[in-house]
């Protein structure tokens, strides 16, 4: 199948068909086959073959009769700056494993970090990731920034931060800095729909006043939550002062005190925050998490790897959590060839029997809603799609079966690139 042509201004463009085996979105739309008709990015019809016809003006088909079609994927929480570190043996201690991750950091030039993203961003375009949610380390923001933007990834680039100890201030002047940028207006223009954002890397390794000053910034947010305070780890980074206590029952309810600390917008919105993993969530803390305004980016072969079990991503969305999927770091996958929230997708369906609807969505619009992109570009209603990709359907005919294959994904519709 060949890919899509090159895409010109809606206006311009021609009249394009295609014939998928099947089509599906994280809305609900699925046409089993299926036919979805595009001017340049934008959809102009979609639905069964017999729905569509042969529409007035089409100038051609492009036959995907033998793959699933569906929107781009989005990858809510990922680690791109460790990309090309090599693997880091399992430790039966998540702080050991997590040292290591750190010294393979310390020993990065700036040189490195730059090829890791760019091998990064490379396989995500193998993925079909459309959008990107990435934790930038030392030497990594600007990098990632760039790179990413040439891809014509959206999403945000989150700067990772140890806001304790000596670095407490610092960080602090990092913030207002970001903050100051973002009233003066300073955007990158070559990417609007890719911002900068603030990572404090999590409770236990960031002060409060980090947390309250990064929700207070109108900046992105994102941070790791429910993995258990580390003290251990923390000395070994010389990062503990001996004065942090998260003085509350549950990591939610620590940042649930951070969310009310900071007011409300002009608008009444309250500042939301993107938390990965939640590994560790109790029925009180559920129910905490369900009123306040988290978005949480589930991780599934990244949990896998750490041996936890028994993720809530269901009952959280049942409680009205916005649920999506990361994969984080290179390091804990098990796919060599690419960085994809597709194939965490299909180990919900697999293992789970997570039906394809519920996890496209939340492998695509939670996704794009938790980076504050327009979700609308990702499911296939009458607006520009973000990208669209196909899977080939081997001998499995049916969106029932896609969990049972691993076939990577090719591109019809690509990102716009720089």
């Amino acid at each position: 199948m060949s890919n899509m042509p090159k895409i010109q201004h809606d206006s311009d463009a021609a009249l394009i068909g295609v014939r998928a085996g099947w089509l599906a979105d994280g809305h609900g739309a699925c046409f089993a086959p299926g036919v979805l008709v595009l001017r340049g990015r934008a959809i102009v019809a979609v639905g069964s073959p017999e729905s569509i016809g042969t529409p007035g003006g089409l100038e051609s088909w492009i036959d995907a009769s033998d793959s699933g079609v569906m929107p781009a994927m989005v990858n809510a929480h990922a680690h791109l700056d460790l990309t090309l570190v090599p693997r880091i043996p399992q430790s039966e201690h998540f702080h050991d494993w997590l040292g290591g991750v750190r010294s393979a950091r310390r020993a990065m030039t700036a040189d490195d970090v730059r090829s890791s993203i760019v091998a990064g961003v490379q396989l995500l375009d193998a993925g079909g990731v459309a959008a990107i949610g990435d934790i930038a380390g030392i030497n990594a923001p600007a990098a990632s920034m760039e790179v990413c933007a040439g891809a014509g990834l959206e999403g945000c680039v989150f700067e990772e931060m140890f806001g304790m100890a000596d670095r407490l201030a610092m960080c602090l002047a990092s913030i207002a800095s970001m903050a100051q940028g973002l009233e003066q207006g300073i955007e990158h223009d070559q990417a609007p729909r890719l911002r900068r954002g603030i990572q404090p890397h999590a409770p236990y390794s960031s002060d409060r006043r980090v947390f309250e000053a990064a929700l207070g910034s109108g900046l992105p947010v994102s941070t790791h939550l429910a993995e258990g305070p580390f003290r251990d780890l923390l000395e070994s980074f010389g990062l503990w002062d001996g004065k942090f206590e998260a003085g509350a029952r549950h990591p939610i309810n620590w940042m649930a005190a951070r969310l009310r600390a900071v007011p409300a917008d002009q608008n009444g919105r309250s500042t939301r925050i993107l938390c990965a993993h939640l590994n560790d969530v109790d029925g009180p803390a559920l129910a905490l998490l369900a009123t306040l305004p988290i978005d949480v980016a589930y991780c599934p072969r990244a949990s896998t790897f750490f041996g936890h079990a028994g993720h809530r991503y269901r009952e959280m969305r049942a409680a009205g959590v916005n649920v999506c999927l990361g994969t984080d770091s290179a390091l804990n996958l098990d796919t060599p060839n690419r960085i994809s929230t597709l194939d965490d997708l299909r180990l919900l369906m697999r293992r789970d029997h997570l039906p394809l609807a519920d996890a496209l969505e939340m492998a695509t619009i939670a996704g794009a809603r938790a980076l504050g992109l327009d979700t609308s570009r990702w499911d296939f209603s009458l607006s520009p799609m973000a990208g669209v990709i196909a899977v080939p359907l081997g001998e499995y005919r049916a969106p029932a079966d896609f969990g049972k294959t691993s076939t990577a994904p090719r591109w019809m519709l690509r990102p716009v690139r720089k």
